[in-house]
This record gives C-alpha cells, structure tokens and sequence, in this order.
C-alpha cells in the first residue's frame, strides 16, 4: 500500500473511533510536515512511512513532532514492522496497515516535551487574537505571531492554552469557499492554511480569483474593525512625540525590546533549520530582572553568528549587535581587547554601531500603532497627573510666635507644604527666610500631634545663629543646642539620654556631632537582613520559572554590594560605641540645612570613568542616608526636610540624589530608584573621547552629553519641592 492508500483507512479508522475529531493533512511542523494531524481533546500526530518509504528523514521528523504534539503515532506497511520498534522512542505509539487491516502495535504515551509556543504557532493570527480576547489581554493589530504567542505564553497557563489551542482548531471554519457564505475569521495568507483540508482536483482558475479576491475583501474589513478599536482609546496627556526614548528605559516593556531585536535582525527569515527552532521554541531570547534592573539575552552568539545584519550592518564580527544591544541596555562601556591589549579600532568600530543601533530603535518604536499606545500608557502611568501643586498657608496660625514678626506670604505657603508633603526640598535662595520656615513648620507640627521629636542639623558655624533665630522667632520655645564642645566623648550619653528623654521644642545639633550619633550594629544587621531576604526571594522566584541563568547573578552582585555598605557603615561607626543609638532617639522630624553638602551618595551604576560625578560616595553622605532612611521608616515614610539654596550644583544628577533622600517611594514605585534607570530616563550618556593635557595621549571617558524628558523630571522633583527665589533678606 502507499501513502495514499494508508492515508485513507487511518482516517476511515480515526473516525469510527473518535466522536468529536477534526483531522489535518500534510501540516508544516517547524521544520517537517505532519501527514496526518488529529485534534480530539489533545494534538496527535501521525507520521506514514508506507512499503514505498524509508527512514531517512525520520530522526528529523521524531525530533519535529515531539515538539508540537501531545500524542504520536508512526504508520507503517509490512515491509518496516520488524524495524520500527528500534526506529522510534518508546512514548511513540505504532500502527501497522496491511492489506487494509489496522492494527495498534503499540499505544503511544502522553508526550512530556510539547512545547506550548509550538502548538500556538499552528493558529492562524486572528485565532491567537480569539485567545488574547478569550483571555483579557490586549488585542494587538499589528503585532506578528510570534510577539501574540509570546504574550499568551507569559500569561496564560500552558494547560489553559492547549484546551484553548484545541477549541480554535476544532472550530477553524473554511466555508469562505463558498462565495454565498458570510465573511469568516481568517484573512491574507492564512487563507493558504486553511486548504489543507481541501481537494483541489475541482478548483478551476476563476475559483482561485475569487478566492483572492474574497481574502482582500476580507482584510480590508479586519484592518477596519482594528482601527476603529485603535480610536476607541482614549487620548494620553503626554503624547508619543513629547517623549524621548532609550534603550534599557524602565518603562519600555523588555516585549517591545525583544520585538526590536526580532525585526532589527530579521531573525523570522534566520536561513539555520535548526536555528529556526531554536528561536520558535525560544522567542523571548530579551530579559530584565526586576529588582536590579540587570538586561540579559540569550545565546547571543548563536543567534548572531552567522547573521549579516548582527556581524556587519549592526555589530562587527568578533563582538556582533546582540552583544552591544545588551551592554547598552546596561549601559555598560563598551571596551574590545585582545588578551590584554586594549584594541582602538574594533572599539571605535564597536561605538559607531551602538550609535546606529540607538537611532534606529528611536526611529523604530514609533512605527507602530499598538506599540506607541503600550509606551505612552507605560510613560503617562509614571508621570501623568504629577505636577507642582499649591500650597495656601494664609490660613494658617503660629501660636507662640513673636508679634513682631510676621511671616512672608510666601514663607507660609512653604509651611503648609511642609505639614502636607511627607518630605519636603525647601529650594529657596540664600535669604529668603528658609530658616524661619523651618523653625515655624517645626512648632505647628508639633503643637498639631504631628512631629513630637524636631531635629535640627546645620553647619558648625552657625549653630549659634540657629540657637538665636529660633528663640527670636519663638521667645519662649524650649531649645536643645547640641555643640562640638558639649558632645565630648565623656559627655555625649548624657547629651543623647536628653534628647531621647527630654521634651523640647526643638533640637538643634552641628554637624559633626550628627556624624557622631551612631546608628546601632543591630538596626544596621536587621535592615541588611531584610533587603537581603527580599533578594533571595527574587532568586528563589526566578529558579522557579527556570530563569535562574541570567537573573541570578546581578541579585548575588547586589547582596554582595549591599553587605559592602553595611559593613562600611559598621565600621564608620566610632569608637567607644555611644550607649544611646540614633534608632533610639525616635526622632520625627529630621530638618538639614545646607542640604547640598550631602548630595554624594554612593551609587551602584554599571557607568564608568563617569566625569562629574563620585559614584562611590562619601562616609558622611552615606550616614546621612541611612539616617534619614530609618526617619522615614519609624515615620510612615514621612519626616525629612531638607533646606538649600543650591539643591543642583555640578550636574543635573544631583537631583537624583535629592529624589534619593526625599522621593525614594515615589522613585521606587517607577523603578527609578536605581541611578541607571534614572539615567536612562532623563539623560544620555556616551563615550567620548579626552586628549590629556599634553596631547599626547587620549583615553574614553563616559559624559553626560545630554538630558531629556525634562517637563516629567521637573513634575516628579517639584512634588516634593518648594522654589523661591528672592535677593533681599526677610530676616
């Protein structure tokens, strides 16, 4: 018998046996074709090999089907039944037909290694769109398959999807056929798809033309039904246009980065059968871990080798577009040697590519409906609604205060955003009065319930003035003044058992002295000990999805660069120890003045030989934090106000320090949070080239060489911050 012929009784048999069934013929399986496929409440595949065959390609075939079905069978005549025991695996089922007999030789075994991105490839584009709906996710008009699979994949159950994956197959309908019928759910080519139930011996020409032309008729009215969809949508505040994009951005979803790389490369025409697959049953090869913001993709060498587009067009050979693409998004310096010697012009080959890969994607997101929709709604999520808002403080009384003195308008308005705000950037000129301010917001707040506990932190020199300006403006205020000369060693318990016992309005303490006021080893342990089980949890998280081989190494660099902070913040703690700690003093206020002198936080960046900028921070600056950190905490993440004329100095990174100290839930909640993330929203940093002094030599040194979506930084630093400018003292 041939093909044909067995062809013929396995579907005689298949229907007899099966009540409800739908069978395909001759279905493109990734890189084979499936003679017979059957859909029950499962996939199974048939493979025939008749007396007329052999097994030359049936290793290829065995590896193709175990891929896309839950059940396989291998169909042979008399000639291979005493082979194809030893030809199969054992969860393959066998069936022998001979002179029209049937007989199951062996009944197959569910097949544990389907791949449900494989079972969803076999659906037509508007079925996946069925699923997405079925399921309550976006419908994309635009999108390729493989982004749709790749979206019902990451989240919809697999079990969910294969009984959905054999619903849509059962119901695929081909009465398009007939021109009396009403339009179906298919368009374009997928027309092709459907004729693998058809017989074409009765198909004339004028039949394929209508067949054409119906598929057109067809599209045309699905591009109207997504269009119309497309409009229902309403209009974000911040347009598409008014937004600049980066690579590695936290609020461009790691899909659109992958479909980039996708289309970029043109890995859907990969001329590799075996990387075809590979890419089929893998199509996310783009991943971010959450917590550190770490960007990793997959077998960037298999992938890429070999692929024009990566080794000459977008990348250079030894070091090719998907290596570059990942350190950009990690913006992590791009530097080629060989062995140790640093090689100049494969880098600045290296550089030119990057360059041309970020205009690219800033040329590319915008091309597409779906997707400027999915980074507008991401952009606006984050920055929509944020803006300065007005404070009107002329309500407000200040019981206690001198007569003689009356508060600016201005000065008020600044207080009442002091008692609303849960911390609060005083950004006022030299002059204009932010000291009363304080000292005012402090005795309201205190009188209200609100902050029991104000602590006062200035500079050495003008601790005096501070002393004097408070009792100016309240006379009778009880007054705590905590000097260099009265927070000797042998004196400081004392000092720190009156600020935990006492009951003062306010408390005024130098600088040095703050320094001096130690956070106890036990908090330090204890807040370590907690970010540290956050980040074991991640791990723990991403073992369990399998993705433990890119995910897991940038949270051990974490835990590690986290327990190098605690210890240094141990060790900055002096010597003797004080018996009362700063976590004891249950402070719930805590005002800076002169802010600006403890902008140098460490920060934990990929960025290197950064000019004007200290990523590694100074002790005090790192005190400061950790203090101000332990505030808040005891404090419902309010009690912060810092005071200064100059909140940005050298750099308008500065300001991330500042969001630092005072917005870090608000940042958090962007994944702003982190300095990189932070830079790639709002500035462009590049690799340039510096000429020493003498000419003689040059080196690459990273630079800020521009900022950007600035209205959005300014909305999301003025929710915390009150500005005044003024240069006539109101003292």
């Amino acid at each position: 018998m041939n093909a044909e012929e067995v062809k013929l009784v396995l579907e005689a048999y298949l229907k007899v046996t099966e009540k409800d069934i739908r069978i395909y013929y001759e279905k493109k399986i990734g890189s084979a074709i499936c003679d017979v496929m059957a859909v029950t409440d499962k996939l199974v595949g048939f493979e025939i090999k008749s007396d007329l065959d052999n097994y030359e390609r049936l290793a290829e075939q065995v590896k193709a089907y175990d891929l896309f079905f839950d059940k396989n069978y291998i169909v042979v005549g008399k000639k291979h039944l005493s082979s194809v025991n030893e030809k199969v695996p054992s969860h393959w089922g066998i069936i022998c037909i001979r002179d029209g007999a049937f007989q199951i030789e062996r009944k197959a075994k569910m097949n544990r290694g389907v791949a449900c991105t494989r079972q969803l490839s076999i659906l037509w584009k508007i079925e996946l769109k069925n699923l997405l709906v079925e399921n309550n996710l976006p419908m994309y008009a635009l999108k390729h398959k493989g982004f749709l699979i790749d979206k019902l994949t990451e989240h919809v159950p697999a079990d969910k999807l294969k009984k959905q994956v054999v619903s849509e197959l059962k119901g695929r309908d081909y009465s398009l056929l007939n021109d009396d019928e009403e339009e179906q759910n298919f368009v374009g080519i997928e027309l092709l798809d459907g004729l693998s139930e058809q017989d074409f011996s009765s198909f004339t020409l004028d039949k394929w033309i209508a067949l054409y032309n119906r598929a057109r008729a067809v599209n045309a009215k699905k591009e109207s039904v997504f269009e119309n969809k497309k409009t229902e949508r309403p209009v974000h505040e911040i347009n598409y246009k008014d937004i600049e994009v980066s690579l590695g951005a936290p609020w461009i979803s790691c899909d659109i980065i992958n479909e980039f790389v996708w289309q970029l490369l043109e890995l859907e025409n990969s001329s590799s059968s075996y990387l075809r697959d590979y890419l089929t049953n893998n199509p996310k090869i783009v991943n971010v871990e959450p917590i550190t913001g770490n960007w990793f993709i997959e077998s960037k060498g298999y992938v890429g080798g070999g692929n024009r587009l990566a080794e000459e067009v977008y990348g250079i050979k030894r070091y090719n577009a998907l290596y570059i693409i990942e350190a950009t998004l990690n913006l992590r310096e791009i530097k080629l040697f060989d062995g140790k010697d640093y090689n100049e012009a494969d880098t600045l080959a290296a550089l030119e590519k990057q360059r041309l890969i970020c205009d690219k994607f800033k040329e590319w997101i915008w091309l597409d409906e779906d997707r400027i929709w999915e980074v507008e709604e991401a952009y606006n999520g984050m920055f929509a609604g944020l803006g300065e808002k007005t404070y009107d403080g002329s309500k407000l009384t200040f019981a206690g205060m001198n007569e003689n003195i009356t508060l600016h308008s201005y000065q008020k308005d600044a207080v009442q955003k002091i008692i609303s705000t849960p911390n609060t950037l005083l950004a006022f000129d030299v002059g204009a009065g932010k000291t009363f301010i304080m000292i005012a917001a402090a005795m309201l707040m205190r009188a209200s319930g609100l902050s029991r506990k104000n602590v006062f932190v200035v500079p050495n020199n003008i601790v005096g003035q501070w002393e004097f300006m408070f009792i100016t403006l309240y006379p009778n205020a009880k007054v705590l003044t905590v000097e260099p000369k009265s927070f000797r060693q042998e004196m400081r318990n004392k000092v720190l058992r009156q600020i935990k016992e006492g009951d003062y309005d306010g408390i005024i303490i130098a600088y040095s002295c703050f320094e001096l006021m130690n956070l106890s080893s036990e908090y330090i342990e204890a807040s370590l000990r907690e970010k540290l089980q956050a980040l074991n949890s991640a791990i723990k998280s991403l073992t369990n999805r399998g993705a433990w081989r890119w995910g897991q190494a940038p949270l051990e660099r974490e835990k590690k660069y986290l327990q190098g902070l605690a210890v240094e913040l141990i060790d900055e703690i002096k010597a003797p120890v004080n018996e009362v700690a700063f976590d004891s003093l249950e402070i719930n206020t805590l005002f800076v003045d002169e802010a600006h002198n403890f902008k140098n936080i460490p920060l934990k960046t990929a960025l290197k030989n950064l000019r004007g900028i200290n990523t590694k921070g100074s002790a005090k600056c790192l005190d400061m934090l950790e203090k101000v950190r332990c505030v808040q905490n005891a404090n419902g993440g309010r009690g912060v106000v810092f005071a200064t004329g100059t909140p940005i100095c050298n750099s308008l990174s500065d300001a991330f320090a500042m969001q630092t100290y005072l917005q870090y839930d608000l940042l958090l909640e962007r994944h702003l949070d982190r300095f990189d993330n932070w830079v790639k929203t709002f500035a462009r940093p590049e690799q340039v080239c510096e000429i020493d002094v003498d000419t003689s030599k040059f080196r690459f040194v990273h630079r800020f060489v521009k900022f950007f979506n600035l209205p959005e930084l300014s909305k999301l630093f003025s929710e915390s911050t009150a500005f005044y400018a003024n240069n006539e003292s109101d003292l």
